[in-house]
């Protein structure tokens, strides 16, 4: 390669490129030495776009670079390839594995947040007991130049809070399917001692055949810790923005170690209200306003804002946001029953066969519902985690009695295969990189 003084305008850049250790050293001297040798008063741009069409960078890297950055564009074993999302608990980037070479989202914490590597890695462990095809895993942890991160498996598919604002709000007939696939996977969570914690509609991804994978599962497991165990140092860390409270249950904003499977059903209820009527139970950006209004005040009703979600689904809603935990459902999985039923009853749902035998199926009329207050209880007796994924949610149309000879909108499909763990990582929260869309519009 040409000596250091030979490089010119594009001296700095090489140097900057060395330290960030995205390409390893030999073939950086190669390849740089080659470029100068023909170009020998290219400036760092123009070196930056050829690494690009090389395959050396990506656009994130070179332009990250170019701006003087180095750090955080390698957190152990993962390569940061392009930023995903920031909010209030971090920043997410797409990460690429050197170990596997799969995809995943890393989450870099802010600096402030305190680390237990002992719980997270106890968090791990647990994700190995769940293969619940909507469920985004929790996989990996790690601590790297003072910053804390953790991983995800990387998926595809648009926020459900981005998809509510493009479309505006969802028909009870879109609504179920989705929040139906969403209970399935907080119930195969639940039933092996995970919670969610911070479930909101941007930690559900929708793809184009309306799959639902919830993301973010860990980060409320680790806020609902015991006393000085939680990855982060309070809740607060979590109501640095407002929007982080749209959905947060009223026992959790107040002591997130009280944080139950009941918290996860309130916002869930959160998050059907927010499809079928189009906006948040509470707007506003005043935090401890909202914190008060999950404590204390009833949202505006359902039928105020949309008066043709049928009332049997505004019950189920209605049931899930009540603030006291006791008088919601006995258990995720009743809830997982009560949205199948609707389901089959409303939908065109002739060709469906459940994964179980003793799976509930269409029926004539509905049973009644869990008595309010009944105990926590286990798994039901033979209703299996996973339920047939509806395809093209988008376009599900009410039907309580399809003819027969039509096919029906609400057919099974094979579940997509949740990817072997991998992912790209970026540079840290601290580095003042945009980052917008990608795995959670807005992360928790």
């Amino acid at each position: 390669m040409a000596t250091t003084t030979d490089l010119g305008a594009c001296e700095w850049f090489v140097w900057d490129l060395r330290r960030s250790s995205l390409i390893e050293r030999g073939a950086l001297e190669q390849v740089v030495g080659e470029f100068i040798a023909q170009h020998p008063n290219a400036e760092p741009a123009d070196l930056a776009e050829y690494l690009i069409g090389l395959g050396f960078l990506t656009k994130f890297q070179a332009e990250t670079l170019l701006a003087g950055k180095t750090q955080g564009l390698v957190l152990g074993p993962y390569v940061v390839t392009d930023a995903l999302g920031v909010g209030s608990m971090g920043t997410v980037y797409k990460a690429k594995s050197k170990a596997n070479g799969g995809m995943y989202a890393v989450k870099v914490l802010p600096r402030r947040s305190m680390w237990n590597i002992r719980i997270a890695r106890r968090k791990v462990r647990d994700f190995a007991q769940v293969t619940h095809p909507c469920v985004v895993p929790f996989v990996d942890v790690g601590t790297a130049g003072g910053m804390h991160y953790l991983v995800w498996p990387f998926a595809d598919g648009r926020p459900l809070n981005q998809l509510v604002e493009e479309k505006g709000r969802l028909t009870a007939a879109e609504t179920a399917p989705l929040m139906l696939q969403t209970a399935e996977a907080l119930d195969a969570c639940h039933q092996v001692g995970i919670l969610h914690g911070l479930l909101k509609p941007s930690n559900l991804l929708v793809n184009d055949e309306g799959h639902v994978r919830v993301l973010d599962f860990g980060i409320g497991a680790l806020l609902a810790e015991t006393e000085n165990e939680s990855v982060v140092d309070t809740m607060s860390t979590a109501n640095t923005m407002a929007s982080g409270l749209d959905c947060a249950s009223p026992e959790g904003i107040m002591d997130p170690t009280q944080v139950t499977t009941a918290s996860d059903q309130y916002s869930l209820g959160c998050v059907m209200y927010y499809c079928l009527t189009g906006q948040v139970p509470f707007p506003g950006n005043n935090a401890v306003e909202k914190m008060m209004a999950h404590q204390t005040k009833q949202a505006t009703p359902i039928k105020d804002l949309a008066d043709d979600v049928p009332d049997d689904l505004v019950q189920l809603v209605e049931r899930l946001m009540e603030k006291a935990p006791e008088n919601r459902f006995p258990s995720m999985g009743d809830v997982v029953v009560a949205l199948r039923l609707w389901v089959a009853e409303n939908l065109s749902v002739s060709a469906v066969s459940w994964p179980s035998s003793s799976a509930p199926a269409a029926a004539a009329s509905k049973p009644a519902m869990p008595p309010r207050g009944a105990p926590q209880r286990g798994p039901l007796p033979g209703l299996t985690p996973a339920s047939p994924l509806p395809s093209q949610v988008p376009t599900l149309s009410p039907s309580t009695t399809p003819p027969p000879e039509q096919p029906s909108p609400l057919r099974p499909v094979t579940p997509p295969t949740p990817p072997t763990p991998t992912f790209e990582t970026s540079a840290p929260a601290g580095a003042g990189l945009n980052a917008t869309g990608g795995l959670s519009a807005e992360v928790p």
